[in-house]
């Protein structure tokens, strides 16, 4: 095999050929390097960002409670017996002392008729007993009879009217075991629950109607005790009904004096300004407590907060960089998407867009469409 001779001047030329692959190989990764650690641009547009705006919010506290009836009745059977006649029906209007159900116990009319005639017998009893003490009183004075007689007929006397008004003690009773067959309306309202029909044998203490006065409704609501200082009698109210986005008026008119031992929960009570349909009692209500005092902040867009319950920040263009920010949040107002904070700089552009941790410190630039 033929052997190659490489002379001095050719190994000379190979290592100065080598040596500049090595640089170039060098400057290449170094480029390399240099770009990958150059930080990506983010381009926004204007409506991604809103500017901080300095301002002021009337102090507030949001509540939830429910719409109820300040009059309303759940009527019960005093006695058992079978529904014979029921009149009302649920939705219909009735007044107070108005008949709703009338109820056939034989028993009980046997029981009133048994105890009036003993009440008439012990009345005549009673009067036989009276006329023998008048004529023995006669006689006791014209000297023919002894005074033991004559008092012993008084003795009778008022024996016989004490079982009189023991009989109309039982009248009594028994008549009202039988009006309580006869069921009436204890307040003036609308029928909101039905639970007997004609024919139907109903016990001693169940549910057959219940009623409420549609005229006279009220919030119902709770707040934490934390709260309490929120809670004044007279305090303006804004809330609006579930399922409806009309904003409504009411005056908080009665506080709890204490609160419930298991929620730690202070119930209170609002009237409404307006007049609520009666189709809303029991609807859920969003609400806020006015205050007089305002609170002083930065405006911002609530949607655009992060982390709002444990450690709130938003996302900001700050210096034309991405930038991460916490805030202290001051007041909410959930309906117009409004939150008070503070912790922001003036020229902070509050961004819509959530982005990583990644991204901070990542230069921004904000785009038109007609740039693009």
């Amino acid at each position: 095999m033929h052997k190659m001779h490489l002379t001095p001047s050719t190994i000379f030329k190979l290592s100065i050929i080598s040596l500049c692959l090595i640089l170039a190989a060098c400057n290449q990764q170094e480029t390399t390097k240099t770009t990958a650690s150059a930080p990506a641009k983010i381009e926004l547009i204007p409506q991604d960002l809103i500017a901080v705006k300095e301002g002021a919010l009337d102090s507030q506290t949001a509540f939830t409670g429910t719409i109820r009836a300040v009059q309303q009745s759940s009527i019960q059977a005093q006695v058992s017996a079978t529904a014979t006649t029921v009149t009302t029906n649920v939705g219909q209007q009735v007044q107070k002392g108005q008949v709703l159900v009338r109820l056939n116990n034989q028993d009980n009319v046997a029981r009133l008729a048994q105890a009036r005639a003993n009440l008439a017998s012990a009345q005549s009893q009673a009067e036989l007993a009276r006329n023998l003490m008048n004529r023995k009183q006669r006689l006791f004075n014209q000297g023919f009879i002894a005074r033991v007689e004559f008092e012993q007929s008084q003795v009778d006397y008022k024996g016989q009217l004490e079982s009189v008004k023991a009989q109309q003690a039982n009248v009594d009773i028994a008549r009202k075991a039988d009006q309580d067959g006869i069921i009436t309306s204890p307040i003036s309202g609308v029928i909101t629950k039905r639970q007997v029909e004609p024919g139907q044998t109903v016990s001693v203490g169940q549910t057959l109607f219940e009623i409420v006065n549609p005229d006279q409704l009220e919030i119902q609501a709770k707040l934490p005790i934390e709260q309490q200082s929120a809670l004044k009698v007279g305090s303006s109210i804004q809330y609006q009904i579930q399922g409806n986005s009309k904003q409504l008026n009411a005056t908080l008119t009665r506080i709890s004096p204490v609160a419930d031992q298991d929620s730690r929960q202070i119930e209170f009570f609002a009237v409404p300004k307006e007049k609520i349909d009666s189709l809303s009692i029991g609807a859920f209500i969003n609400g806020n407590i006015l205050r007089n005092d305002t609170q002083q902040g930065q405006t911002i867009p609530l949607d655009s907060i992060q982390n709002m319950q444990h450690d709130p920040f938003v996302w900001v263009v700050r210096n034309h960089t991405i930038q991460k920010v916490k805030i202290r949040v001051i007041e909410q107002r959930y309906n117009d998407n409004i939150a008070l904070v503070d912790g922001l700089q003036r020229t902070d552009l509050v961004s819509r867009i959530q982005f990583e941790d990644s991204d901070i410190n990542k230069k921004v630039t904000v785009t038109t469409e007609k740039n693009k």
